[in-house]
């Protein structure tokens, strides 16, 4: 993204809040305003979303931390005041998104930290916050299906849906955090033995969460990383020492401490900030440990059963410590999206609720209970018709997983048989055993970023050869494709000599750090070509944009397989040598390049921003940096064509992998694979298989002579509707046992989910009652056909359902209804289609002769035969 930029004023005065001065930045937000060289400020207004709280705190202090100069955080909307190194005390300035804020920094460093920070706050601070999953449901907007009343649904308690999924069984209560009962309260004996016990206790609780925080991956170990950073921060030592100079015991002084913090955190506005004091009492849980011995124990909860934990909140330990095996789901009252256990619950895939009023009343201890985190409610005591009712919607979930894992198993292919590999994005070890669970076809992109931050030195060639190894060892053949370090702009590493840009994004990043840094680019190298002696692998080149640093790198990679040569390693011959195609310029060089390379990679993230001037992080310009613009997707067809022309493979791993309505268009450039993040795996193979490469190659064509984004929207909407046939095998549903319409109806939408039709049943159910209030559907001699328009469905689609036994449906004639067939149009369709079908499908009803063959017909082919006229709308495909 391009840089933020900031102008520099000197002033004479030693004031702690410098003077104004002039500007000439286009960036309002920061500047640098420098003094004599004993005092600098760093104005900005406060860039994330979510306010400071301590995840984005810890990232600022590691900052502070690496410069000794004296660095204070203010709050200029408050006036709240913290030192930067001090996590807690940032939090604790209740700084939320677009504050007036500024750095005070005084001290022999403060010209190198002002420069630091600078660059931080452009760059990587802006990502260093996860984007917040938003409520998917609030109490008293939730969509109870028809089917679920029926069944005799009267009472229950709505949540908001944190984490989606259906949980059955006995209800756990937990506790929140215990205040050891015995704190001494006398005068401490010896202030300073008692200070000596909390920097015991402190080494020891840090050392745990950094083997913990090792131990873990992805959101686990950035919760565990932000508790590490409470432990070591200046303001909690600082009030614990005062309270032990003041004469109290150090466990005493800590509950003190922790009060103070409870009471500052507490009080903020934000409720991001809030949520943190549960993390404060979670790491005073773990020092009150260390410094009680064992009179004390934090809260902790053991399953023996599929069990359902209620709770007021729950901590981040508390949560890790739960034996999943057990766990069914998570019932909390006061937790937000930023509760660190609402983070990890998600990231585990635990159905959880939160803002449950009196969930620890409403769970009594060993009760029957049903967490429905799709719709967002709390069912305690079911009865026999609603545990059957769950009976079904387990069974259906069963099929959805069952089907997600025939995808999963599957080569990437549309229909009429065009292959397209679907790869994984992935930083880790752990990542790359999710990704192949998911179905990955091989390593799209290894970042190996993540081995090079937040160390002090680089990691050496044995560190770097274990992780590769591991993942190339993990792939079992399968083809990892590992990127070389991509340090520099969003991506500081530490170690490395850190320079002031005017424009970092633009600057010295990627491959152009590594003629200054050749020995550790060698160092990785090795590490690389040593796994590749274990499996398929391939290297790649970052932020490429000349010919001479292709050649350069390639000079490298020889240099270090000659020096493992040289030492008697086992490496292969040579290896693919890859480039990402990320800067423009290197469209207009690709005949030069592809005799350099064996392949190259797509990188359409920074591609689109550098191509469009447009920064992908700014929201007034994201428009501009849709990868669906016109002339993006004409830029990656020239691309693909030239690359394609030399007979070199060529991937793409960018998130434009991840947009669903983009992926027709990828096909029909012609690319080998697509790498994207691994739970999207599934569903991609998916869409991939309903797709036909015959029918994606005109598409592209009508894209690429639209002239404004709003045309491709047009074209691409109308044929996502007509991509996929209106009938499928599975939506033929045989020999069904139903009791009432309202069954019926609900296997009809259940049906619609199980085919990847529709991601909410309960929208497509409330769209056919509305219809059938108005009039019933029932048409007569047996047959109903409900219908309904909703963009709920993603494709126009009939469902057939032939019943066991005949239901009441309230038809014309009196007569119950044994044969049902559902006709679903995407409510942003025309309408005529809409008729024009249904006014089909009644002209075959009339018809003894059809219904005959419905009824005596087994085959689902053939009865897709027999309701193939009323489908023959023009541009839609039948089977």
């Amino acid at each position: 993204m391009p840089a933020r930029r900031w102008s520099t004023c000197r002033s004479s005065s030693r004031s702690a809040i410098p003077r104004a001065c002039s500007r000439n930045s286009s960036d309002p937000r920061v500047r640098l305003v420098a003094g004599p060289p004993v005092a600098q400020t760093l104005r900005f207004a406060f860039p994330l979303p979510n306010g400071l709280h301590a995840r984005p705190a810890s990232h600022f202090a590691d900052v502070a931390h690496r410069f000794g100069c004296v660095i204070s955080f203010v709050n200029e909307r408050n006036g709240r005041t913290a030192d930067a190194r001090s996590v807690l005390g940032l939090v604790g300035t209740a700084t939320r998104a677009n504050d007036a804020c500024r750095l005070e920094l005084a001290g022999g460093d403060e010209a190198a930290a002002g420069a630091a920070f600078q660059t931080f706050l452009a760059g990587a601070f802006l990502r260093c916050d996860t984007e917040l999953v938003p409520d998917a449901t609030e109490p008293g907007e939730i969509l109870i299906p028809r089917s679920l009343r029926a069944a005799g649904l009267e009472t229950y308690v709505a949540g908001r849906v944190a984490a989606r999924g259906l949980g059955r069984g006995r209800a756990v209560l937990s506790g929140g955090l215990r205040i050891p009962t015995d704190l001494a309260t006398g005068a401490a004996s010896d202030p300073a033995a008692e200070e000596a016990r909390f920097d015991e206790a402190l080494n020891r609780v840090a050392l745990d969460l950094q083997q913990e925080s090792r131990a873990a991956d992805g959101p686990a170990a950035a919760v565990l990383r932000a508790h590490l950073a409470i432990v070591g921060d200046a303001t909690l030592r600082s009030a614990v020492v005062a309270g032990i100079q003041g004469g109290r015991p150090a466990a005493h002084a800590l509950a003190e401490a922790v009060a103070w913090q409870r009471q500052i955190l507490g009080a903020a506005e934000s409720a991001y900030v809030r949520e943190r004091v549960i993390d404060v009492e979670d790491v005073a849980g773990r020092l009150w440990e260390r410094l009680c011995g064992p009179g004390y124990r934090r809260p902790t909860l053991r399953l023996a059963e599929p069990s359902i934990v209620f709770a007021e909140a729950l901590s981040p330990s508390q949560f890790l410590a739960l034996d999943r095996a057990h766990l069914r789901a998570v019932v909390l009252a006061r937790a937000g999206q930023t509760s660190h256990a609402v983070i990890l619950a998600r990231s585990f895939g635990v159905p959880t609720l939160t803002g449950v009023a009196d969930a620890v009343a409403l769970g009594q201890a060993g009760s029957e209970v049903i967490v429905d985190a799709n719709l967002g409610i709390v069912i305690a005591g079911p009865d026999a018709r609603l545990r059957k009712y769950y009976d079904g919607e387990e069974a259906k979930y069963r099929r959805l997983t069952t089907r997600n894992a025939a995808q999963q198993n599957r080569l990437g292919a549309t229909a009429d048989g065009r292959r397209l590999e679907i790869g994984a994005n992935i930083a880790s070890l752990e990542e790359a055993a999710a990704a192949f669970a998911q179905g990955a076809e091989g390593i799209g992109l290894l970042r190996t970023e993540l081995l090079f931050s937040g160390r002090d030195t680089a990691p050496d060639e044995a560190t770097q050869y274990a992780l590769y190894a591991g993942v190339v060892t993990a792939a079992a053949g399968r083809p990892v494709i590992i990127r070389t370090l991509d340090a520099g702009g969003d991506k500081p590493v530490a170690f490395l000599p850190r320079t002031t840009e005017a424009n970092p994004f633009l600057g010295y990043r990627g491959a152009r750090l590594y003629r200054e840094h050749a020995d550790l680019i060698r160092t990785q190298l090795r590490a690389i070509l040593r796994a590749a002696a274990l499996g398929p692998v391939k290297v790649l080149v970052p932020m490429i944009s000349s010919v001479e640093e292709a050649r350069f790198v390639r000079q490298l990679l020889g240099e270090a397989r000659a020096e493992l040569v040289a030492r008697g390693e086992a490496v292969p011959e040579s290896i693919p040598f890859g480039l990402m195609i990320e800067v423009p310029a290197t469209a207009f060089i690709l005949d030069e390049l592809c005799a350099e390379a064996d392949f190259f990679s797509l990188g359409t993230n920074d591609l689109a921003q550098y191509f469009s001037a447009a920064d992908r992080e700014n929201p007034r310009v994201a428009a501009l940096h849709d990868p669906l613009q016109p002339a993006f997707v004409r830029l990656l067809r020239q691309i693909v064509m030239r690359v394609r022309a030399h007979g070199r493979w060529i991937g793409l791993c960018g998130e434009m992998a991840e947009h669903p309505a983009a992926l027709p268009l990828l096909v029909a450039l012609g690319l080998d694979e697509i790498s994207l993040a691994a739970p999207r795996i599934p569903a991609t193979k998916a869409a991939l298989a309903r797709l036909e490469y015959a029918r994606a190659v005109p598409l592209l064509e009508q894209v690429l002579a639209c002239a404004t984004r709003s045309a491709v929207d047009h074209v691409l909407s109308h044929a996502a509707s007509n991509a996929e046939p209106l009938l499928l095998p599975e939506l033929v549903l045989n020999d069904v046992v139903a009791a009432s319409k309202e069954e019926v109806l609900r296997l009809v939408a259940d049906a619609l989910q199980v085919a990847g039709r529709t991601d909410t049943p309960a929208a497509i159910e409330a769209a056919v009652w509305r219809r059938e209030e108005a009039y019933s559907t029932g048409f007569g001699e047996g047959f109903a056909l409900p219908h309904a328009k909703t963009d709920a469905l993603r494709a126009n689609s009939i469902v057939l359902v032939r019943l066991r036994t005949a239901v009441e449906w309230g038809a014309l004639d009196g007569k119950p209804v044994d044969v049902v067939i559902f006709l679903g149009i995407r409510a942003s369709d025309h309408a005529r289609e809409h008729l024009a079908t249904l006014a089909r499908l009644s002209r075959l009803v009339t018809h003894d002769t059809f219904r005959d063959a419905v009824r005596q017909e087994r085959d689902p082919a053939a009865l897709l035969t027999l309701l193939s006229p009323a489908a023959a709308l023009p541009g839609n495909p039948t089977p």
